[in-house]
């Protein structure tokens, strides 16, 4: 009797003891004969390997932690963050973690998990996966279809670049859902335009446009240092008289005659541009084809 009490004792007692917990993920296994892509995936002998070296997982649980990463706790947030960002925005999101990575580069990686895994939200298969590679040491952004347009190159590096250092630090969970909360901030301002360089992000992820500062109070403060600075310069430059003839001035008055004549005239015609200047922060994205032989875009910053 007294063994089951102690039993039943340390039970209780566990029972009240947090201990960090990493979910696992739940991956089906493929073969030759049962690929498990979707219909529209046409599978050749180029990508027939990608497929069967591809996990495949359920499309809706969103959060796959491979690397284990993450708590229990931590993935249960994460995957209402991305339930609240795909409502908002309507676009896909998947977040991944490895710890090898079985194919030639994280790009591939990702692409080939979207791709295999159906992801997407309409017949464009519209959506983002965000990688972490703890093999190649590398966080990827993949884009599928409107999300292309959305997130432009410029966007892209300017979001992987705000987080990277989350990573260096091994802050996992902070760097993805801040991750999360950049691209929803990017959907409210809309699609990419010359004015991105003028947003800035902020330390919660937050995208807003700084307020030029610089110029507002440098240029005033420039243009009063600048006539002060002459005022003082003609003010030196002024010796006192010592006599009343140093107020007179013997060539006061002086009459020329000037005249002009018109010999000829000459008219140069200058073509007017139709073209517009770009931006290298105005929206262009770089395409690129998967093994699926779909279109994404994308990109990536070691940490």
């Amino acid at each position: 009797m007294r063994k089951v009490c102690y039993l039943l004792l340390i039970v209780i007692l566990f029972s009240f003891c947090i201990v960090p917990v990493s979910a696992s993920t739940n991956t089906f296994s493929r073969t030759e004969d049962n690929l498990l892509v979707s219909s529209d995936i046409t599978v050749t002998s180029q990508n027939i390997d990608n497929i069967l070296n591809t996990p495949a997982v359920d499309a809706s649980e969103k959060v796959y932690d491979f690397a284990e990463l993450l708590t229990l706790s931590e993935e249960e947030k994460l995957y209402h963050q991305v339930e609240q960002f795909m409502d908002s925005a309507n676009l896909d999101l998947a977040i991944v973690t490895i710890s090898e990575n079985n194919k030639l580069n994280a790009r591939e990686y990702a692409d080939d998990f979207y791709d295999y895994n159906g992801f997407g939200t309409d017949s464009e298969h519209s959506g983002v996966l965000f990688l972490v590679d703890m093999d190649t040491r590398e966080i990827y952004m993949s884009t599928t279809g409107k999300a292309i347009s959305l997130y432009s190159d410029y966007r892209i590096d300017m979001t992987l670049d705000a987080i990277s250092q989350e990573f260096s630090n091994q802050n996992y969970y902070q760097g993805i859902t801040k991750f999360v909360t950049i691209l929803k901030n990017y959907d409210t301002i809309g699609l990419p335009s010359n004015k991105d360089s003028k947003y800035a992000i902020g330390d919660d992820g937050e995208v807003y446009r700084e307020f030029p500062w610089l110029i507002v109070l440098g240029v005033p403060f420039a243009i009063t240092a600048i006539v002060i600075g002459v005022m003082v310069h003609k003010n030196k430059l002024v010796r006192a008289a010592t006599s009343s003839r140093e107020y007179l001035d013997k060539d006061s008055l002086k009459i020329n005659t000037v005249s002009d004549r018109l010999i000829f005239t000459n008219t140069v015609a200058v073509p007017r541009s139709t073209g517009s200047s770009g931006s290298s922060s105005g929206g262009g994205s770089s395409r690129h084809s998967g093994s699926s032989g779909r279109s994404h875009g994308g990109g990536g910053h070691r940490f």
